[in-house]
């Protein structure tokens, strides 16, 4: 068997299997918060930036158009979840070769699907946005917005690959140092493009992708210098597809991105009802989105932590490390979720002053806050149980959730609510967050119930 080094001091992984539970999960956690609040950040630069500078019609496009766009990524995220899922595993279990063929293999695999997503993007973009129903005024900027994100998927697609072999890894460090270089570069780009050149949507877009090119070029040299360590071949001998992983791959990766793919079409279906209001809520809904995702730099970085933790100690036939791993997290993102929450309902306005100063829009601000407020307990179980169910690679239950969720949950609340009762925009955004509580129920019974301890692992 091939001999690779530990890595430790070099790679910064982490002991996973052995020692404190809370306290390896906050401190391997942390560099996530950090890596998730950079990513949000990243991704709310571009409604904030559009909406101090631009009008309502540019918060409605990148509004929709980022709505599309997190629709295509999840395919490239989807496989990028099983690779680290399939990672984490082989490295709790030491099998060092198999580390080999997987990092090998989704590489490729990631190239391919990232060259495929974005060509649809582009030649498609003009009939994703008429099935969302935008508003005329926004058609045109969201097109520019998601036909420069998508000649930018490859670069999208490689990042999150990068990011799931360290995390897989146990080196939650790195991929918070690369966050960190994409967001600067995003922010600085944002404000040169929109607010000097004035390139509007456009140079949203383009901050966006550059950034992500820019990070994805140190990943690539890091893991170059390190590659020894992380089992990283980059020649012809190492880079090529193994059948046998492939499948595996497949396997867990495909359900992963169509679920993730389901989740976006509801929010897709959601937003195409709220575009037939008009602008002014269409724009609301995009502030709601932004400041929904606020929380989640904590509550995610703790679940990402989580799953990489789960993910070895299933690997070493841990299992009572496991359940006291998803106790500490579901503590550790209720306290979090709780407080952020109330922080919501005394102080609406200020949320929404971030995003934007129009009056018609902070009209919504306080009835959208409490809305958010209604989440929050559905949110406190989220981030651990799917931490469990996706770190055992348990892809039929995602997908059932993640269908129900879509489905059942928001699209079905949202016209039962918003159309049926004739709530309009308190109905939409209601059904909206609802949905939450049908995930959240489910993945909490599968961890309670203890019938995730029958599952064997899958190296």
């Amino acid at each position: 068997m091939k001999e690779y080094h530990s890595g430790t001091s070099k790679t910064s992984s982490m002991d996973l299997v052995n020692g404190s539970i809370a306290k390896t999960l906050m401190l391997f956690s942390f560099p996530f918060m950090l890596s998730t609040l950079l990513q949000t950040a990243y991704s709310t630069t571009d409604t904030i930036i559009v909406g101090q500078f631009l009008q309502q019609e540019g918060l409605s496009a990148v509004s929709t158009g980022s709505q599309i766009m997190q629709m295509m990524y999840s395919v490239c995220i989807g496989f990028s979840n099983a690779g680290q899922v399939l990672i984490a595993q082989a490295k709790g279990a030491g099998q060092h070769e198999k580390l080999e063929r997987i990092i090998g293999t989704l590489f490729l695999l990631e190239i391919f699907l990232s060259i495929l997503v974005g060509g649809i993007c582009v030649v498609f973009s003009g009939g994703m946005l008429h099935i969302m129903n935008i508003p005329a005024e926004a058609y045109i900027q969201a097109k520019y917005y998601i036909v420069i994100c998508g000649i930018g998927v490859l670069f999208t697609g490689l990042y999150n690959m990068f990011s799931a072999v360290l995390r897989g890894m146990g080196d939650s460090r790195h991929p918070l140092l690369f966050v960190v270089i994409a967001t600067v570069l995003n922010i600085m780009l944002d404000i040169f493009f929109v607010a000097v050149l004035h390139w509007n949507v456009a140079g949203t877009a383009l901050a966006t992708v550059l950034g992500q090119f820019v990070s994805v070029v140190f990943s690539f040299v890091f893991l170059l210098k390190h590659a020894d360590a992380y089992g990283i071949r980059f020649g012809r001998n190492s880079m090529h597809v193994d059948l046998g992983t492939a499948r595996q791959l497949t396997i867990i990766g495909f359900p992963f991105a169509v679920q993730m793919t389901a989740v976006q079409v509801s929010f897709l279906f959601v937003g195409r009802m709220i575009n037939a209001l008009g602008v002014t809520v269409s724009a609301a809904f995009g502030v709601m989105q932004k400041i929904r995702s606020i929380p989640s730099f904590i509550t995610q970085g703790f679940g990402l932590g989580a799953a990489s933790m789960i993910g070895q100690n299933l690997g070493a036939r841990k299992m009572d490390r496991v359940s006291s791993v998803v106790k500490y997290c579901i503590l550790f993102t209720a306290v979090i979720d709780i407080v952020i929450g109330g922080l919501y309902l005394l102080a609406p306005m200020f949320w929404f002053r971030i995003f934007t100063q129009d009056a018609d829009v902070l009209n919504y601000a306080a009835l959208i806050m409490l809305v958010l407020a209604i989440e929050v307990p559905a949110n406190c179980f989220m981030p651990a149980c799917n931490g469990l169910v996706s770190a055992q690679g348990f892809v039929q239950l995602s997908f059932v959730v993640a269908m129900l969720d879509a489905f059942l949950g928001r699209i079905f609340f949202c016209w039962l609510l918003g159309s049926f009762f004739h709530l309009q925009a308190l109905g939409y955004f209601l059904g909206y967050v609802l949905g939450t509580y049908i995930t959240s129920m489910i993945v909490l019974f599968y961890y309670a119930s203890g019938w995730w301890r029958k599952r064997a692992a899958l190296v």
